[in-house]
């Protein structure tokens, strides 16, 4: 996901054997109150944040922030809280073949859509459908191949005889209150955590087919069946939830309100935060940090996250780009360390890697980075200046102009810079245009490769390394670099389709190395994250994979 999300390794035998449920506190509630401490008369949050919402139609949504939208308004057959996978629309787990090819799942009794009508399993067909219809130009349809659902990769594809017959995915009703979910082969590891996400929510086909143009374009023309409600959007400025009583599991949700100001300039929303005018700051940078510190010690908090950054590099209309040389000469000029350490500040890590510390374990219960903790390239001045000049020598070229396309804002801008200056100055020859744009914008761009590199972030879909490594195959919708070789290629499809849990986790090894040594992609960190919340906020979580902010388990104590 775009700069946004993140999740679970082994959350399928886990979940099965423990039916976990969704609830308010558990783990991650705070002392205070397991302890009792007396909630506030009023339970309302106002935050701030860097960026509009691009969209909320779940065919269109790629983004952390329209996802995690999606994720507090609406429901899945699962949801990620607290680092674990919850039952939500789903009664309990699924009953499985013996081959693992067909799931079951029963809904829970009595849940609602906001205008009162049930949610009947007739709306995770029809969801699910929408999704790989051609006709709904789905942007992010790829993960039901990624999971081996039936047909879906069939489906996907125009060189199939099946392409578009959506109708042979492998999901049907029984009844009203049954969900079957059939699969080409023994489902994945991280099914169930992929349910919990946007696109294999329940969509209601007269709702949808009502609204045509209109739908998803404002809170009246989106249906909810989550713990909140979608009340304003004010596009640009920011947007509102409200609780949603009818939600199953209304009575543990505290929030009635939470209120999102758009605010781009760091400093405003500092000051908005130190005047009580938020409640929270969700990504304070490293010019902010210290100084926080000092003011507001109990009230900075960090953590690392599984979002990796890297600089896509346009292999697909740019051909110098094509010269490895020179990718790896822009690589191997950037000081990560002097990234992270002067301009960032905030716990990130500097990366050579696409996979990130800490996310998930493997059969052998080693971190996916065991294999390589540091990755596999280094920042290397002289090897730059040497693969430059060797880059130079094979394109018959003396200089270079590249555009370097990211999103706007003034952290952003910083960290452009800095980009730029380091390439400039250490690759005599090649300059480097910034192209700041909005979200929105951004996106449109990078999608149609006008660009030469961008600037990329991803937090993952699924807690398994392949959400990291699939997408820069031959041809994937996500693959921004036009970058292919064929050897990473097969090691991805063999580890897809790999029975032997250890065989698919050396082939996701050496895929990684591949990828990061031919420079499909240039990394540069992992995030860490440093946010501030009053004291009196509580059980606000961002975690290590699921919604990239989740207020279903905050609430506000006296103060």
């Amino acid at each position: 996901m775009k700069n946004g999300r993140k999740k679970w390794g082994y959350v399928l035998s886990l979940a099965l054997a423990a039916g976990l449920t969704l609830s308010a506190c558990s783990g991650s509630c705070s002392s205070s109150q397991k302890s009792g401490s007396a909630l506030a008369a009023t339970q309302q949050l106002t935050m701030t944040t860097t960026a509009d919402l691009p969209t909320l139609d779940y065919t269109q949504a790629t983004d952390t922030q329209s996802t995690n939208t999606l994720e507090m308004v609406n429901s899945g057959l699962t949801r990620m809280h607290d680092g674990k996978v919850a039952w939500d629309l789903a009664k309990g787990a699924p009953s499985v073949s013996a081959d693992k090819k067909t799931y079951t799942f029963t809904l829970r009794n009595g849940i609602k859509w906001s205008d009162g009508k049930p949610v009947k399993a007739q709306d995770f067909v029809y969801g699910w459908q929408h999704e790989n219809d051609p006709k709904s130009k789905p942007a992010y349809n790829f993960l039901y191949a990624s999971a081996s659902i039936k047909n879906a990769a069939k489906v996907q594809n125009p060189k199939d005889p099946m392409y578009g017959k959506y109708k042979n995915l492998g999901i049907q009703a029984i009844g009203n209150n049954k969900v079957r979910i059939t699969f080409d082969k023994p489902a994945p590891p991280f099914f169930l955590s992929l349910l919990s996400t946007p696109g294999f929510f329940p969509q209601r086909e007269d709702f949808v087919k009502k609204q045509g143009k209109q739908f998803a374009q404002g809170p009246e023309n989106l249906l909810y069946n989550g713990p909140f409600k979608l009340a304003k959007w004010n596009h640009g400025s920011g947007w509102t939830y409200v609780k949603n009583n009818d939600f199953w599991n209304a009575k543990n949700i505290h929030l009635t309100k939470v209120t999102v100001k758009v605010v781009k300039e760091e400093a405003t929303r500092v000051n908005l935060y130190k005047t009580g005018a938020s409640d929270t700051i969700e990504s304070l940078s490293g010019d902010y940090t210290d100084p926080m510190k000092k003011s507001n010690p109990k009230e900075v908090h960090h953590g690392l996250t599984s979002i990796t950054r890297f600089l896509y590099v346009n292999q697909k209309t740019n051909k110098n780009l094509r010269n490895l040389y020179l990718r790896r000469a822009i690589s191997e000029a950037i000081d990560r360390q002097a990234f992270v350490n002067r301009l960032m500040k905030n716990g990130s890590v500097p990366s050579h890697f696409a996979v990130p510390k800490d996310f998930v374990k493997g059969p052998d219960g080693n971190d996916f980075r065991s294999a390589a903790p540091d990755g596999y390239t280094t920042d290397n001045t002289k090897q730059a200046q040497s693969d430059w000049a060797k880059a130079k020598k094979e394109l018959g070229i003396r200089s270079l102009h590249l555009t370097l396309l990211t999103q706007d804002g003034d952290q952003l801008k910083n960290w452009d810079q800095y980009l730029a200056s380091q390439i400039e100055a250490k690759l005599k020859g090649i300059h480097i245009q910034i192209n700041q744009q909005p979200f929105a914008n951004f996106l449109q761009l990078q999608s149609e490769f006008k660009f030469d590199l961008s600037y990329g972030g991803w937090a993952p879909d699924y807690q398994d390394p392949m959400t990291y490594l699939d997408m820069f195959t031959t041809g994937h919708p996500q693959n921004f670099s036009g970058w292919s070789d064929k050897s990473y290629d097969k090691l991805i499809t063999d580890a897809q389709n790999q029975a032997n849990v250890s065989t698919r986790w050396d082939d996701m090894q050496k895929a990684e190395k591949i990828l990061i040594e031919q420079a499909g992609i240039i990394p540069l960190n992992q995030d860490g994250q440093v946010w501030v919340q009053k004291p009196y906020v509580k059980g606000l979580q961002y975690p290590i994979y699921g919604p990239t902010v989740d207020f279903t388990g905050a609430y506000i104590v006296k103060h």
